[in-house]
């Protein structure tokens, strides 16, 4: 645990230094062909859904936008890129050096939704071995379990110490097995390594295909209105407000074409499947038919009781020393400002 703050006190130092410098080095966007281009970071997962819509569909494009993608493999570098202002745009997950980053003065703000649980679909959830429906009933009987979890300190270990405490239980009563992939993770319960995984979409849908995994618990029982992942923008980019707003109208946009042919209806819902499997790691459509979907707010507000939570856990673990103003994380005007424009969507 010391090892893991340090480096969090390390990589505030430098984003602190390198946030200086680029601010000062580069004007954040460049024009292209009359385009302003945004860079976005990618990890091609379906949850980018709103982002690439609003891409393919032409929605950024009407709103003088050019999207230039940068792919990352890993969440921490995502969020030191955003906060040196490499990027504009990073939909990323909640963590502790997000608020360690705000504490040091690094302006980035959370503006909209980019990844829940749906109510009876949760798409990141605690899957259990297939088998192990029988012994682990309840929240209770989770005494002993060997749960696989991507790391420690992280939103993986939120969602099981939340279900534990429905069981009146600690990480103390369980084993956690650390298993770096989430594809590996499957190997690591069908070998007999975990009795359990905290397992994303549509790895899960897998799992249970292959009878690997058993579907458990709905997670709206243990971890309500927890953001899984949120839109940010970068202190630079935050600052055009103008830009900002054009932004969040093409993604609320994408975002609304993904809820169309996904959630409330089938819209195009060919068309939008043959875009998703050209870009996203789920490349068959019948996956994206079967699998528990992202959910996307398609008027795009951030869960903040969410954001608020995971801090308190962050905190808890001792990965936050200082706790950071959530108002002044959130901002919710670019949303607003958006839904001026395009009006509330009808769920």
């Amino acid at each position: 645990m010391q090892k893991i703050t340090k480096r969090l006190v390390i990589f505030c130092i430098l984003t602190v230094f390198l946030s200086l410098f680029t601010s000062c080095a580069s004007s954040g966007v460049k024009t292209e062909n009359g385009l302003k281009v945004v860079k976005v970071a990618f990890d091609d997962a379906p949850s980018e859904a709103g982002i690439i819509l609003g891409d393919k569909l032409g929605f950024f494009e009407k709103q003088g936008i050019k999207i230039e993608y940068v792919k990352f493999n890993s969440g921490a570098d995502e969020l030191t890129s955003i906060s040196t202002n490499q990027v504009s745009v990073s939909r990323g997950i909640i963590n502790a050096g997000l608020f360690n980053a705000v504490n040091q003065g690094i302006g980035i703000k959370l503006v909209a939704d980019g990844g829940h649980n749906i109510p009876g679909k949760g798409y990141f959830q605690i899957a259990l071995k297939k088998g192990l429906g029988e012994k682990y009933k309840d929240y209770k009987d989770m005494k002993g379990m060997r749960i696989a979890i991507a790391s420690t300190g992280s939103i993986n270990e939120l969602f099981a110490e939340k279900a534990l405490e429905k069981g009146g239980l600690t990480k103390n009563d369980v084993q956690y097995v650390i298993v770096d992939s989430f594809p590996d993770m499957l190997t690591a319960v069908a070998n007999g390594n975990a009795d359990a995984t905290v397992q994303i979409e549509p790895l899960i849908t897998q799992g249970v295909s292959q009878g690997i995994l058993e579907w458990w618990k709905d997670p709206d029982e243990y971890a309500k209105d927890e953001e899984i992942s949120v839109l940010m923008y970068s202190p630079q980019f935050a600052k055009d407000k103008e830009l900002g707003k054009k932004f969040m109208i093409g993604y609320l946009q994408g975002v609304r074409a993904y809820n169309d042919a996904f959630i409330t209806g089938k819209v195009d819902q060919d068309k939008i499947i043959n875009i998703l499997c050209n870009t996203t790691f789920v490349n068959k459509p019948e996956i994206f038919l079967n699998m528990n979907p992202p959910g996307l707010d398609p008027n795009g507000h951030v869960l903040k009781d969410g954001v608020i939570e995971d801090q308190k856990f962050y905190m808890n673990h001792g990965l936050v020393k200082t706790e950071a103003n959530v108002d002044n994380i959130v901002d919710d005007s670019y949303v607003q400002e958006a839904l001026k424009v395009l009006g509330e969507y009808k769920k």
